[in-house]
């Protein structure tokens, strides 16, 4: 049924006149009186007594009266509910990440946030992972995108992409040639590196490639992010080793090349929010983020 039947006959029954009761519906008289009987048709019972003078409710019109401003009182409250949701969702969040990852992450979130909730305000914030770790805790940020794992008890964290470890070199560099790197090679070259306390665990999983091929990397050159690290690349200071996500970033002379290791080292990339955080955006957000970046072992 449609509801407009429901206002039609409530505005009569408070009126108990055809004529006001189309004048405060900014209708016409004849009309309001075809649709009443339309609904006395619905409903299969008259809900007037109608004479030259005077109308009221029959029995039958009084229950379905109160019936109708219960329904009607229902449907704008679901309807408020519906607009509140609206604004919660378009809220602010702010999401921070790893530079050389917004590629990969943002490419199918930001199109499908857009167009989903277009009032959404989001900020952006590229740091370090030790860096994210501190904004999440300090509720500087809503959102890290940042590796893993991640062991804290206030902090809830799911798996969204995992892509091969990759050394990155100079075009020129003898090693350039190779599809395949072995380590012991890769060894006699410079490591260009985020620091420990910058990166720890990025700097752990270049410690476990380095255990896995038996071989210790040596001088360190550190740097305070990843476009710093690759422009060193391209100086022919050394190489660097990168997840492959990052290959949107390279500058063009340096070329990326596999490691001699099977399985390829991977590196998981998290998505990490606070257990306490009660920002109404949030589950949007999150819900959203788990549908465009379904975790995925990239190959490429």
């Amino acid at each position: 049924m449609d509801l407009r039947y429901l206002r039609y006959f409530i505005a009569v029954a408070e009126e108990m006149n055809f004529t006001r009761a189309a004048e405060r519906l900014h209708t016409v008289q004849p009309s309001l009186s075809r649709q009443i009987r339309r609904l006395e048709e619905i409903v299969g019972t008259p809900l007037f007594h109608r004479d030259k003078h005077e109308m009221e409710l029959t029995e039958a019109g009084r229950i379905f009266l109160d019936e109708s401003r219960a329904i009607l009182q229902r449907v704008n409250h679901a309807i408020t509910l519906a607009r509140q949701g609206a604004r919660a969702e378009a809220g602010h969040i702010a999401v921070g990440f790893i530079l050389g990852t917004e590629a990969r992450i943002f490419s199918d979130l930001l199109p499908t946030l857009k167009a989903r909730c277009p009032e959404m305000q989001i900020g952006y914030h590229a740091m370090t992972e030790s860096e994210l770790m501190a904004a999440l805790e300090e509720q500087e940020i809503n959102v890290a995108f940042l590796p893993g794992p991640i062991e804290s008890s206030w902090v809830c964290s799911e798996a969204i992409l995992r892509q091969r470890i990759v050394a990155v070199l100079p075009a020129a560099h003898p090693l350039a040639k190779l599809k395949r790197i072995p380590l012991a090679r890769l060894a006699a070259v410079p490591i260009i590196g985020p620091s420990r306390n910058a990166n720890p665990k990025y700097v752990n999983c270049v410690n476990e490639i380095a255990k896995r091929g038996g071989v210790q990397f040596t001088g360190t050159i550190e740097h305070d992010n990843v476009l710093s690290g690759l422009h060193a690349v391209s100086l022919g200071l050394g190489f660097c080793l990168i997840p492959d996500y990052q290959k949107e970033i390279l500058p063009g002379n340096v070329v990326v090349r596999s490691l001699d290791l099977d399985p390829q080292p991977s590196f998981d990339l998290l998505i990490a929010y606070r257990k306490d955080d009660r920002t109404p955006a949030l589950p949007f957000f999150l819900s959203i983020a788990r549908e465009c970046l379904q975790l995925v072992d990239h190959k490429d």
